[in-house]
């Protein structure tokens, strides 16, 4: 058993190797003007690319497009990137770090700027590390400008004592107030708006609208297939062995045993990277049961617990609806045990037995395993846990290694 996370660690290289973005069908626009269709490995950026890959045919040698080189790139079912030199204010939102002035920091800066929307109205949107901005241009003023909006601390009074609280610059009302409004926009409409993706969107559309344009809506609508729920049954193979550190004769190894375990699994999935990141939440519950006969002692240990475990979950899609993909799972400390002890009895003495409250510390798992439609299976190896970890002179060592089945049913 502790030779395991050897295996387990080649089992998610192996998966890795399987599993790189693809190219996709897709095209790019060069300096010329030149519409070039291509293929370009498409990673759903969550962060606004400088550079991409690209190959013009699929045994192809693999290019590089750049902010140098490009004006304009897309894949196909994904919103497009438009090159533009611009203003972008890089004011901090970290509370930390709030400037004490209402002005935009600007900084001019050349940047692929994902487009949201397209019609007499455009929309595009900036995200890099944290810092999210949101741009825009209309018909009769092509320029690119930044919507503004910046968090800053302002100071209370007078008084020789510095006070600051936080105050907002909402200029990209004023913006939109005077160069993105229909007629019978009213100024209250637009001050409900939020600086937000979804707020903007929704209010360019409109406007696009209400001008008698055709909108062109580029993000895609999220729905069910962001969150899915799981019944996963499966069986443990467990090893467990309790040590007392003052006297070894007190220390046993149980035998290697298979058991149940039943969980229930909800996963979101990261709005990213093509779905192919997860966040997962498995409560599951988990028991072992024994008994070992020594000359002068008899050890018995009950463990009945529901476990709350939280992990990351990576995809890595084939083809024909099959996945694989590999986890690395957080088993926190907190759980709920059902009268989970480990007891000694004295089997030549009148000594009361010892009992032990089973407090098991934190550990982690690994997996990895293969999905079709509704249906998974994953092979999971749990690290050595202490389930005795309040007791100074007790120690255990319990491992398992996991086959679990999944049925989605949501």
């Amino acid at each position: 058993m502790k030779k395991t996370i050897t295996p387990i660690l080649l089992t998610f290289i192996t998966l890795y190797s399987f599993g790189q973005i693809s190219f996709e069908s897709g095209y790019f626009i060069d300096n010329n003007n030149r519409r070039v269709e291509c293929l370009i490995k498409n990673t759903d950026w969550k962060n606004n690319p400088s550079e991409f890959d690209y190959k013009l045919t699929t045994d192809g040698i693999t290019g590089k497009g750049s902010l140098s080189t490009v004006k304009e790139f897309g894949v196909t079912g994904f919103p497009k990137y438009v090159r533009a030199d611009l203003k972008i204010d890089l004011s901090s939102y970290d509370v930390n770090k709030l400037s004490k002035t209402r002005d935009p920091e600007w900084s001019q800066e050349k940047l692929f700027l994902k487009v949201l929307v397209e019609g007499k109205a455009k929309l595009y949107y900036f995200e890099n590390s944290g810092l999210i901005r949101f741009f825009y241009s209309t018909s009769t003023d092509t320029i690119v400008n930044q919507l503004v909006y910046k968090e800053y601390f302002e100071q209370k009074n007078q008084s020789y004592v510095e006070e600051f609280e936080i105050s907002i610059n909402k200029k990209f009302h004023q913006q939109l107030w005077i160069n993105v409004r229909c007629e019978n926009t009213r100024e209250a409409d637009i001050e409900k708006i939020a600086y937000r993706k979804s707020d903007l969107v929704k209010y360019f559309q409109n406007y696009n609208a209400c001008s008698g344009n055709t909108n062109v809506v580029f993000e895609k609508k999220k729905g069910n297939e962001s969150f899915h729920l799981k019944i996963s049954p499966g069986i443990n193979y467990s090893y467990l062995s309790v040590i007392n550190t003052y006297d070894k004769n007190y220390s046993t190894d149980f035998e290697n045993q298979l058991n149940f375990r039943i969980g229930l699994e909800a996963e979101f999935l990261l709005p990213f990277n093509k779905n192919k990141w997860g966040i997962l939440f498995e409560p599951t519950f988990q028991y072992f049961s024994d008994e070992v006969q020594k000359t002068n002692y008899n050890f018995i240990v009950d463990l009945n617990t529901i476990e709350f475990p939280i992990g990351l979950r990576h995809y890595f899609f084939l083809n024909k609806g099959i996945k694989l993909f590999a986890d690395i799972i957080f088993i926190p400390s907190y759980g709920i045990y059902f009268n989970s002890t480990f007891e000694r009895q004295y089997t030549t003495s009148s000594i009361l037995p010892t009992y032990l409250e089973i407090k098991p510390s934190q550990s982690f798992a690994l997996g990895g395993g293969l999905g079709y439609k509704k249906l998974s299976a994953e092979m999971r190896y749990y690290a050595n846990r202490n389930l005795l970890n309040n007791y100074a002179s007790w120690y255990s060592d319990y491992q398992r290694f996991s086959l679990i089945l999944g049925f989605a049913i949501l």
